[in-house]
């Protein structure tokens, strides 16, 4: 198997995670921001439900966001399954009230749940435009050691609350990039510039996603599960 085709198969991984249903070659070619100038936002850290809609309605999944240094997060996209003993299907996962009645079902038994598909990101912070972005970098794949991406999600964040973020994926082939130079520089320009220009980010269902901050219950019962996911690691 080619570098490209691991990078785009790890990357594929996460389509239950990152609806890139537009195409995965319309993720960004650059990444937008300098990690090395960023800063973390405390309020990003943490546990975060994938709520569902449309497209992905029935799948579970979820992030852990941890701080890396001051700059960046880790950030581990983990896509949840169950045995035969737990119907999805019963739970309606496009609110946070479903994760609670699903913990509350299965409280005593973490271990009914794993996961076959995970990933890691480098993630930070750029300011653009007065607009808060977040770039995730594709980690964990043996090429990664030495070789850049082919390529970066960056996201338009919007709190809706304290508990709920709404990410918009930057389309790297919306036609504000044509005939750019492939350049953090050049894209940034572009962006700053249409920023609160629709066109720049995917359509709704195709590369958004809305997450809810895991607390109590759920927040325990969801560390449980990762820590099983990680311990053959």
């Amino acid at each position: 198997m080619t570098s490209r085709s691991r990078s785009l198969s790890g990357i594929a991984l996460m389509l239950l995670i990152i609806p890139i249903f537009a195409g995965l070659m319309a993720c960004m070619p650059v990444p937008i921001g300098d990690p090395e100038r960023s800063r973390i936002d405390p309020d990003l850290t943490g546990i975060w439900v994938i709520l569902s809609d449309e497209e992905n309605e029935g799948d579970v999944g979820f992030y852990v966001v941890e701080p890396y240094d001051k700059r960046t997060w880790l950030v581990m996209g983990i896509a949840i399954e169950s045995d035969d003993d737990v119907d999805f299907d019963d739970y309606d996962f496009s609110t946070y009230a479903g994760y609670e009645k699903l913990v509350a079902d299965h409280r005593e038994s973490p271990k009914n749940f794993y996961s076959d598909d995970v990933i890691l990101y480098k993630a930070w912070l750029t300011k653009l435009g007065g607009v808060q972005f977040w770039t995730w970098e594709p980690k964990g794949m043996v090429d990664a050691l030495t070789e850049d991406p082919e390529a970066w999600f960056v996201h338009r964040i919007q709190k809706e609350d304290d508990n709920t973020l709404s990410l918009d994926m930057v389309d790297g082939e919306a036609d504000f990039f044509d005939d750019i130079e492939k350049t953090r520089r050049a894209y940034e320009r572009v962006l700053k510039k249409h920023v609160n220009d629709p066109e720049i980010y995917f359509d709704e269902g195709d590369g958004q996603a809305r997450l809810s901050r895991a607390n109590g219950d759920v927040l325990t019962f969801l560390e449980n599960v990762a820590d099983d996911v990680l311990e053959p690691w």
